[in-house]
């Protein structure tokens, strides 16, 4: 139940709050003094996206701030979200000067999408523009699931066709992957095959470029190296060997007598040996280096694969070539576990199907069942707005496939008067608008009585109707609010007399700006309010008598 309204800064609002009783409420004034105002302001604490262009005074933030009474039912949604649990709950929404928005809830702050989830399970705001939707299927539809007693059917159910629409996703997705793979099977098995058979060695490349570097250049090698081992070895005292074992000895003779003699002379013992070493190792390479045309054209032939390779792919070593054989494996192995892959998909699809069938079985039993209440307990109330002659009808047919809602299409088919064979007709064709919003207050009810409802707002639903009829309309809301609390937008004397309490919106000028402002009436205002409303702005005698008739003073 909605306790309290307080409005800072919005629109033609400067400051007003306001606390709402239960029971049936109405809400009057002139066109224009900014009733509307009021739903807009309490959109903004249900989620609603609002800009700088409601502040009235563009240099203060906008302030919404609402109290509601919160059963225990709700304190689950609470928790889910972190948020403290009261009876009494405040939600605020706070739109400041730059723009921004800030939203709470019990002074906890939260994103728009908390406030949303709350708003359908604390207010049901019917518009204008709600009645025109009566003539949509989806909305038609929704009336009959809002009457279904197993709220979380319709969850289960679509949280299931959700998945079920992400696995038809998966399937198509593989499937498209599998004909894509398949136009290329046949040229990837080529390639791979190719580097397979390649036998590509790690660093391969790099030693056969040496290799035929080193065979193609063998003659010239040898001749070099037969002139650095002569050095070492030729014969007289000039070798390097010769030369250096000199060296040593000289030295040998002297290094007793100084330290730095004798590391000079460690040092020359060492080159000696290193140096011996050094020819040992040129003279066995030389022995062993030997020209070979077998060998040459092997390493010419082989790069020239290993060339030919990496032009074709685009790469410039061989380990990007492995790079890619593993790739094309991967994909091969693909290829082969896809139709395996497939298959479990499609039997998971089976599962959800059959889960689906089930669960949209049910919903379409328990539709039936909303609709032959709706279809028995609106004739009554049809009657008693003078449409005796009115019939709803409300078919149920099964689609080919499933929807997100079920596999059920919904008509409401209607006729406001006999007809010679009884037929028919889909609301939007054959209703007018005040039939329409007498049709709509009827089902609001029958919703109303079957279950229990979050705070009923009704803006001008009365809207193109009149006299008796429209009184009968007053008497359905005052019924509704027995059980609910009922708070009505309406410009009808014959509606606003049957509310429990009446509040007042009205437009105050000055020479700067003109504001509007809600008071709750008290017996004598709400008289006079009423009075007015019935000589069309001139409180009169016979307009005073007559507002005590309706009022019962």
């Amino acid at each position: 139940m909605l306790l309290s309204l307080k409005i800072e800064n919005y629109a033609l609002i400067k400051e007003c709050d306001i606390s709402f009783s239960s029971g049936f409420s109405s809400i009057t004034g002139e066109t224009g003094a900014g009733k509307s105002i009021l739903l807009g302001a309490l959109s903004l604490v249900l989620g609603q996206r609002a800009d700088t262009n409601v502040l009235m005074d563009k240099e203060r933030k906008c302030i919404v701030e609402a109290l509601f009474e919160t059963k225990q039912e709700l304190k689950p949604v609470f928790e889910e979200n972190d948020i403290d649990f009261d009876t009494q709950s405040y939600f605020r929404r706070e739109i400041l000067p730059s723009g921004k928005s800030r939203a709470f809830i019990n002074d906890t702050p939260v994103q728009l999408s908390v406030l949303k989830e709350f708003a359908d399970k604390l207010i049901d705001i019917h518009s204008q523009s709600s009645t025109t939707k009566l003539k949509e299927k989806s909305f038609q539809l929704s009336l009959l699931d809002s009457m279904i007693e197993d709220k979380q059917l319709l969850t289960t159910y679509r949280r299931t066709f959700s998945d079920y629409r992400h696995l038809l996703e998966e399937i198509e997705d593989l499937k498209h992957k599998q004909s894509e793979s398949l136009k290329e099977q046949a040229y990837n098995e080529f390639l791979f095959n190719e580097l397979e058979q390649a036998h590509l060695q790690e660093n391969e490349q790099e030693e056969l470029e040496e290799e035929l570097s080193l065979l193609s250049n063998a003659e010239q090698i040898k001749e070099n190296l037969f002139n650095v081992i002569s050095l070492f070895e030729n014969e007289g005292e000039s070798n390097i060997i010769s030369n250096l074992s000199n060296v040593k000895s000289l030295l040998s003779k002297i290094s007793s007598h100084s330290k730095v003699l004798e590391d000079l002379y460690q040092r020359v013992d060492s080159s000696l040996i290193e140096v011996k070493d050094i020819f040992s190792e040129l003279d066995s390479y030389n022995e062993n280096l030997n020209f070979d045309n077998e060998r040459l054209d092997y390493c010419n032939e082989r790069l020239d694969l290993i060339y030919s390779l990496e032009r074709k792919h685009n790469v410039t070593t061989v380990k990007e070539l492995s790079a890619i054989k593993d790739s094309l494996s991967e994909n091969l192995v693909f290829i082969d576990n896809i139709s395996s892959l497939l298959t479990n998909k499609n039997e998971e699809r089976k599962k959800y199907i059959k889960t689906l069938q089930q669960l949209s079985t049910q919903l379409s039993a328990m539709r039936k069942i909303s609709a032959q209440k709706l279809e028995q307990n609106i004739k009554p109330l049809l009657n008693s707005m003078a449409m005796q002659d009115a019939v709803l009808k409300i078919e149920l047919n099964s689609l080919d496939d499933f929807a997100s809602n079920g596999k059920d299409s919904v008509s409401f088919l209607f006729s406001a008067n006999k007809t010679k064979d009884n037929v028919l007709s889909e609301i939007g064709k054959v209703i007018s608008g005040g039939e329409l919003s007498r049709l709509m207050l009827a089902i609001k009810a029958v919703v109303a009585e079957c279950f229990d409802l979050p705070t009923m707002i009704f803006d001008e639903i009365d809207t193109g109707i009149s006299g008796d009829i429209a009184a009968k309309a007053g008497e359905i809301m005052q019924r509704i609010g027995d059980n609910h609390q009922v708070i009505t937008i309406t410009h009808l004397v014959q509606v606003a007399v049957k509310a429990s309490n009446q509040f007042k919106v009205y437009k105050l000028s000055d020479k700067e700006q003109t504001v509007s402002n809600i008071i709750l009436l008290n017996p004598k205002e709400r008289l006079n309010e009423i009075a007015l409303m019935l000589s069309d702005g001139e409180i009169t005698q016979e307009s005073l008598s007559l507002a005590k008739k309706l009022l019962g003073y």
